[in-house]
């Protein structure tokens, strides 16, 4: 993991951190048919997000809701790679495009945006807060890596 995916993880943990109950509950899943299934995050109400990978090695994002799987692959990417959800079910991750680049993106809904922070190379979105404010990396340049979260640059 490269030091701005920690960055923006340990200000995404920050922002969205809540009390934790006393008990928990662990469970097993995969996604059908896949060879990789990774969870990335969970809603109050247990719907849970994440990544998989098909048997043709391609990387897809999951929703897991009520023990129903829906495969979310942004429109025309190569991969798509789900790292967050809110409680209000906005999902956000980061997907790679016909372009070559990796962009973040939304989907709100059954609506998808894509996030491609200003003179970014690459902009990866990693977490939602409830009110909708997004928490991600930017990649500058090679050696300049950089961490926003609505809008705003954030120093690292």
């Amino acid at each position: 993991m490269n030091v701005c995916a920690i960055n923006a993880l340990v200000l995404l943990l920050f922002l969205l951190s809540t009390p934790a109950d006393a008990g928990l509950l662990f469970i097993s899943f995969d996604f059908p048919g896949a060879i990789d299934t990774q969870a990335t995050a969970i809603t109050p109400t247990g719907d849970i997000v994440g990544r998989y990978t098909s048997a043709d090695g391609v990387q897809h994002g999951f929703l897991r809701s009520g023990g129903t799987f829906k495969t979310i692959d942004f429109p025309g990417s190569t991969f798509t790679d789900v790292t967050w959800i809110n409680p209000v079910g906005q999902i956000v991750g980061d997907y790679n495009g016909t372009d070559n680049k990796t962009h973040g993106f939304l989907l709100s809904g059954q609506q998808f945006t894509s996030i491609d922070y200003p003179g970014a190379q690459t902009t990866i979105a990693a977490g939602i807060a409830p009110k909708g404010d997004i928490v991600g990396g930017k990649l500058i340049h090679p050696e300049i890596c950089m961490v926003f979260c609505c809008g705003m640059d954030v120093s690292v």
